[in-house]
């Protein structure tokens, strides 16, 4: 069984992952793409902290208490109960937050292909350096 410490460092370290999702699902709710960027280099960061302060043992630990909750068998050490709805809450939160990601993704992709419908005429009167195709109709930029 883990100690007291160790215990309260993975309390701590995993709160601190959940805070970072709830961050990041205000950032995908308002569209605040630079913060997303910021936010999911934060809970990489913040994972590999997770993923180092959690031992085998604790692992194991957690593991045999679900099962024991799922099968209706008591449960005669409660310690890791705060541990394991904290890991649950960060599962569902990073789940939400793939969601809202995926239909961010999608929403992009839509836009850019009624983009990409509406502009073969521009690419035709504008090369890739932005100026004026020779033979194209109308006026280059900066042109009166």
């Amino acid at each position: 069984m883990l100690d007291e410490h160790a215990r309260n460092n993975v309390l701590e370290q995993t709160q601190k992952f959940i805070d970072i999702l709830l961050e990041e699902q205000v950032a995908l709710t308002s569209s605040d793409i630079e913060k997303v960027v910021r936010l999911t280099e934060e809970k990489l960061s913040q994972a590999d902290a997770l993923e180092k302060s959690t031992s085998a043992a604790l692992l194991q630990d957690l593991a045999s208490l679900r099962l024991k909750i799922t099968q209706g068998q008591p449960v005669e050490n409660e310690e890791l109960f705060p541990l394991m709805r904290l890991l649950e809450e960060a599962s569902r939160l990073n789940q939400i937050n793939g969601v809202m990601i995926e239909q961010h993704m999608k929403h992009i992709r839509l836009a850019m292909t009624h983009l990409d419908s509406i502009t073969p005429t521009a690419r035709q009167l504008y090369g890739k350096d932005g100026l004026g195709a020779r033979g194209s109709i109308g006026r280059s930029l900066g042109s009166a």
